[in-house]
């Protein structure tokens, strides 16, 4: 796709891909979750009195009172209107968080929330998915880049190829990664404390404090990357093997 179609400013020169968030993510955001919730609005009132009548109890039975208690029209347009605005808010805040990529054969646009930075394209000596993130590595094997993309694999290398980046089917560092425990002796002391805080940090989900940690062990010539709560480490190991 031509950034022209996007809407987005392409930078001076230089053609662009927009990887944003999928049309599928956005149908399903902005009209599945409001239509799921007008019909749980409607439909929970009736089935909760329905239940309640079964005289029988109930485990979180206030809840059900609740619902059944919502029987006027006006009760039900004030309960639909406060879903539908969770809903929005929910929708508005993952559009907004979402990793969204401007590939240019220059240089590669990043932009998540409030954080916008840019990579040139000299910088970059490798690009693949692995999992469900897209890395960028430097000439150091350093991550320029990992972070979660919801764009299919295809689409994602796609862009890549089509500005001529280094696409790797496979991480090209792969079998060095080994896994971390805590008591790993074959880690510097502070490497291992960052990698001790940071396991801590996935588990709570506290996603910034993740990428934080990383960019912080990565200053420290060590790359980590992440199986669900299970990190992998590795050391820097210079130019990605051909």
């Amino acid at each position: 796709m031509d950034a022209r179609k996007t809407g987005k400013q392409p930078m001076a020169g230089d053609k662009q891909t927009y990887l944003g968030v999928p049309l599928l993510n956005k149908i399903v955001l902005f009209a599945g979750l409001p239509a799921l919730v007008l019909a749980l609005g409607f439909g929970l009132p009736p089935l909760a009195r329905w239940a309640l009548s079964w005289e029988v109890g109930l485990p979180m039975g206030f809840v059900f009172r609740l619902f059944a208690g919502i029987d006027r029209p006006w009760e039900i347009a004030v309960n639909m209107a406060i879903w539908l605005a969770v809903v929005a808010g929910i929708a508005l805040t993952t559009m907004t968080e979402s990793l969204k990529l401007t590939v240019g054969d220059t240089e590669l646009g990043i932009e998540r929330g409030e954080e916008k930075r840019i990579i040139p394209r000299a910088d970059v000596a490798a690009v693949f998915v692995d999992g469900d993130k897209v890395v960028v590595l430097d000439h150091e094997s350093r991550h320029l880049l990992y972070e979660t993309h919801e764009a299919a694999p295809a689409v994602i290398a796609g862009a890549f190829r089509g500005h001529g980046y280094p696409w790797r089917d496979t991480d090209p560092y792969a079998d060095l990664y080994r896994p971390w425990h805590l008591g790993t002796a074959d880690l510097p002391p502070a490497v291992h404390d960052l990698l001790a805080i940071r396991a801590s940090a996935l588990k709570k989900k506290a996603h910034k404090e993740v990428r934080d940690l990383r960019v912080a062990i990565a200053k420290l010539d060590y790359v980590v990357r992440d199986e669900g709560a299970q990190q992998y480490w590795r050391p820097l190991v210079g130019p990605a093997p051909v």
